[in-house]
């Protein structure tokens, strides 16, 4: 890896670092500062920890007294990140290496506080498949023709193929790139970055029909329009080269990943801290501005913030260029909404047409997907909880209208009602999908929890997606320091793992990298180095590499 990082800035002022953000990215940074002796502030502008690391308890209280052999503690879902694929590049977080995450935090926490692997069940046997009216089991043999739903698609390769394995054949080239080496692959990406999958399948000689069967089962309502090739074929490439039965959870949530980081940094995120300005001082320091009065000096600033929000920062004075700006306001984040049901028993793994436990069935009716739990199946008397509805693209848009009811006084339409609405659409959803009854699912409902990951102004999007052109264009120029190197940029978004925790952890290590190239701390990047491995060239930002518009 090429660690000759350009201009060496010294300070007069203590080594000191500002994180905005406790979520995946401000957290990992934490711990590799603290490895390096290196100081530090983490302002986080809500009430939690994690970001988009967030698992919704449905009784905090019973469950905090729980223990993984009680039937409470699986009282929960992930209302963000929630599986990882096994995979190398995963390896950072779940793998067993020196620098892996998870063992780095369990061998620092104590038992109650593990971070535990579980099988993640992603698919299985009995689950349902309904698209255009029709039902049909997962096994079925038909169970992805069109034919089967009456859908006209009738070119004779959706026969004999499912929509799922006709993409993967159209895109194998570049995921088999990508896994012979990375970085050869991303580029060869690069070539297709300015198209949008559907003009690619197109061009391929499929008809809009045929395309729209393909993202109806694959993807997303609207994405094959606005995803850009390359970021299509990252997210084919992840769920290719990872056994598809060999996937991971953590064990009571997502959130013990973050809440064991949080457990072993040296200094705490300071909650309900908001940041409204980053200013530069006269010795090339940085002023963060907390709630508007508090004003904090550091040498460096990383800001893991997700990119929307950060443009609620005034950051005039960083003087950051046009294309740095153009990059914070463009970098496309998608929406996603998940709606969590809680019932008095699992009754899927009791059904009539087949019991199961674990996995998800698919629809083109507006919840779009529902997840059984693969956590708790063998403790007996383990809630019914599940994910009713998780979503994402223009689907999520439109349930996400329903989350949020308004303020009579302060904001229009008015809609008292929608959440009730919401819970009962999901309910008949669900119940058609699943073949039983909406009165049986009235009659197992206890509860639910819904969220908008677009609707919060802490996050502004759920994950990014970017548009054409974005990854070769308009990335880079968020994936090296601004300010004569003291202004660090990081998060899910500016990295090659975008929508996964493995992108936010890529981000902290390449900002903590740049900060010790700034300050020509030659011994720290060797210890650096040697302590945390390496990240791929790609999320190292590109330094040999001439954005757009430069020579």
């Amino acid at each position: 890896m090429d660690q000759n990082c350009g201009a060496i800035l010294y300070l007069t002022l203590q080594l000191k670092v500002g994180i905005i953000g406790g979520g995946a990215a401000g957290l990992y940074a934490a711990i590799l500062l603290d490895s390096l002796g290196i100081d530090y502030d983490i302002h986080e502008v809500s009430g939690r920890i994690g970001g988009r690391i967030y698992t919704y308890h449905f009784d905090q209280e019973v469950w905090d007294k729980s223990t993984p052999a009680d039937p409470a503690y699986y009282d929960y879902y992930d209302v963000g990140a929630m599986r990882f694929p096994p995979m190398p590049y995963m390896s950072r977080i779940i793998g067993n290496d020196s620098w892996s995450l998870i063992p780095y935090i369990n061998a620092r926490v104590s038992e109650r506080d593990q971070v535990v692997k579980e099988h993640y069940i992603f698919r299985t046997n009995n689950t349902f498949r309904r698209f255009n009216g029709v039902t049909s089991l997962l096994q079925d043999p038909d169970s992805a023709s069109p034919a089967k739903y009456d859908v006209p698609v009738f070119n004779s390769t959706f026969e004999t193929q499912s929509a799922y394995n006709v993409w993967k054949a159209q895109v194998s080239t570049m995921t088999t790139a990508l896994s012979a080496n990375f970085d050869t692959g991303f580029n060869l990406l690069m070539k297709y970055d300015s198209m949008t999958v559907r003009e690619f399948l197109l061009d391929q000689g499929f008809t809009n029909t045929e395309i729209d069967w393909m993202e109806t089962i694959n993807d997303a309502t609207g994405h094959y329009d606005m995803y850009s090739m390359s970021q299509a074929v990252l997210e084919q490439w992840i769920f290719d080269s990872a056994d598809i039965d060999n996937w991971s959870l953590i064990n009571g949530g997502m959130d013990m990943l973050t809440k064991g980081m949080n457990l072993i940094v040296k200094n705490k995120p300071i909650l309900y801290h908001r940041v409204s300005d980053i200013k530069k001082n006269a010795n090339g320091s940085l002023k963060v501005v907390v709630n508007g009065t508090q004003e904090y000096d550091y040498a460096h600033v990383i800001s893991t913030v997700p990119l929307g929000a950060l443009q609620a920062i005034n950051m005039t004075e960083l003087d950051l260029n046009y294309f740095e700006n153009n990059a914070i306001r463009t970098l496309n984040y998608d929406p996603s909404t998940k709606i969590g049901f809680k019932f008095k028993t699992r009754w899927w793994e009791n059904l009539a047409t087949g019991p199961f436990k674990g996995g998800q069935s698919f629809t083109d009716l507006p919840i779009r997907r529902c997840v059984y739990p693969s956590y708790g199946i063998d403790v007996p008397g383990a809630p019914g909880t599940m994910i009713a509805s998780y979503v994402w693209g223009q689907d999520a848009s439109r349930l996400g209208s329903y989350m949020n009811p308004h303020n009579e006084k302060q904001q229009a339409p008015y809609q008292p009602e929608s959440i009730d609405v919401m819970v009962d659409l999901t309910l008949r959803n669900l119940a058609e999908l699943n073949g039983v009854s909406h009165e049986f699912l009235l009659s197992q409902f206890e509860g639910y929890h819904a969220y908008d990951w677009y609707g919060s102004a802490y996050s502004n999007g759920a994950f990014a997606i970017f548009g054409p052109g974005q990854f070769s264009s308009t990335l880079p120029w968020l994936m090296r320091p601004s300010a004569d190197g003291h202004m660090h940029f990081a998060g899910e978004a500016l990295s090659s793992g975008h929508a996964w925790i493995i992108g936010a952890v890529n981000s902290a290590w390449r900002t903590v990298f740049e900060i010790l190239c700034t300050e020509g701390l030659e011994d720290k990047k060797k210890q650096f180095v040697e302590q945390w491995g390496v990240i791929d060239e790609v999320d190292m930002g590109w330094y040999n590499w001439s954005p757009e518009g430069f020579p």
